[in-house]
């Protein structure tokens, strides 16, 4: 319609298309820890396995140089999250799972 005088300008509106290079993407948390060793040792996992991710909450940990020390400390800045492509979740837990299962054990010795 125009906006000066109401005239319909097209016979029906024109479909909207998702922008190109813009594809829908479900990213999902396969790991969620304030431990920056095991943050490292994930990103690398994914790496070799040529699984792409997103790391959300890495740099706040940092931001004012509290998120790293043991303690309840963690709790205020939120753990670090890392993200993959829906498709790629059981791979990528497959992955994970025994660096998580060795993080507990080691935990528990302590």
């Amino acid at each position: 319609m125009c906006a000066d005088c109401d005239v319909q300008l097209v016979a029906e509106q024109p479909e909207s298309e998702p922008e190109k290079g813009q594809p829908d993407i479900e990213l999902l948390t396969v790991l969620e820890t304030s431990d920056a060793g095991l943050v490292a040792i994930a990103k690398s996992l994914l790496e070799d396995a040529e699984i792409p991710f997103m790391v959300r909450g890495e740099y706040i940990q940092d931001l004012f140089g509290v998120g790293r020390f043991p303690g309840k400390i963690n709790v205020l800045v939120g753990p670090v999250e890392l993200k993959v492509n829906a498709q790629d979740k059981d791979e990528a837990l497959a992955i994970l799972e025994g660096l998580m299962k060795d993080s507990f054990a080691g935990d528990n010795s302590n």
